[in-house]
């Protein structure tokens, strides 16, 4: 199971439950735009071919007219990769990246050291598409983590679509 709830806890070491909960909010926006309801089935394909259950506290009153529909979509789909990160990687998220890496966070293992960066993360969500618009995203975002190539390390792509869902994860070990 994956629990957008357990967000405030994975969230970046040190950052507080704030943005933790903004992107399990933001995740339920995109899950319930696509008519989902908590229990509702992620499924996995790339590195890992699975399906997840899905759970979130559910939306109440006006919470989505508060989010800018791309603003919540590229959220949601972070909400959803950070716990993906977590159960299908040796790592997790432990810093946020700056622009011009090509990626959105570096990731870590379980020691204290916070600056790890021994991989990266690149994120992109897509509230309703194709396979054939998944399969291009994630390539897209696979050659953008070349400009990070610096860092020696392996890049993971994982791009979130909310209509089935569906998340595709891809990894990049070779650095050019």
């Amino acid at each position: 199971m994956l629990d957008l709830n357990d967000l405030p806890q994975d969230y970046p070491v040190g950052v507080g439950n704030g943005i933790g909960n903004a992107l399990a909010q933001a995740g339920a926006i995109c899950l319930e735009s696509q008519k989902h309801q908590p229990g509702a089935a992620l499924a996995v394909r790339g590195i890992a071919d699975r399906s997840y259950q899905l759970n979130w506290t559910p939306l109440t009153g006006g919470q989505s007219a508060l989010w800018q529909y791309n603003r919540a979509t590229e959220m949601g789909a972070e909400a959803i990769a950070i716990l993906l990160v977590k159960n299908e990687t040796p790592y997790r998220v432990v810093e946020a990246s700056v622009r011009g890496t090509g990626v959105d966070f570096w990731l870590g293992d379980d020691t204290d050291d916070v600056f790890q960066r021994k991989a990266r993360l690149e994120i992109s969500g897509i509230r309703r598409g194709s396979d054939a618009l998944v399969s291009r995203r994630v390539a897209e975002k696979r050659n953008q983590t070349t400009q990070s190539d610096y860092s020696q390390t392996p890049a993971y792509i994982i791009v979130v679509e909310f209509g089935r869902p569906l998340a595709e994860i891809g990894v990049r070990n070779e650095i050019s």
